[in-house]
């Protein structure tokens, strides 16, 4: 009975540190593109949308491999928050590669909300692939 609360209590910690990582990135990326995200998204823009959730789902892979590849609670935080900076890191990148990117999606364009959200998830797959224990 005592390993199982010991799990739970695990879970919960995990749980716990990857949902408030996964904010902390809302947060950067919000703050860190040139338009306002989500009221692109509450006018329905789709582009936005569909550019916002790649980068989640790409830096959720790297949550969810930093916390099934750590020692504890304390290295999954080290390790999200890395992730967290690589993640914004190539989606600054990704601005100045392509500076109209931004522009289209303020415009609707669904194509560049797709390529925005592939770049993140990309990204996402090669950083969490990079955590190795």
């Amino acid at each position: 009975m005592l390993d199982f609360l010991a799990a739970l209590l695990a879970f919960a910690a995990h749980l716990a540190v990857g949902l408030g990582l996964s904010g902390l990135f809302l947060l950067a990326y919000c703050v860190s593109t040139p338009h306002r995200e989500l009221d692109l998204i509450r006018n329905g823009n789709s582009a936005a949308a569909i550019g916002l959730m790649g980068g989640m789902i790409g830096y959720v892979i790297v949550v969810a491999r930093a916390i099934s590849s750590s020692q504890g609670v304390i290295d999954t935080a080290l390790w999200g928050l890395i992730g967290l900076g690589i993640q914004v890191a190539g989606h600054w990148a990704l601005s100045r590669y392509l500076p109209r990117l931004y522009d289209a999606i303020e415009e609707g364009d669904v194509a560049a909300g797709i390529m925005k959200a592939g770049v993140a998830i990309c990204l996402g797959l090669l950083n969490a692939a990079s955590m190795t224990p």
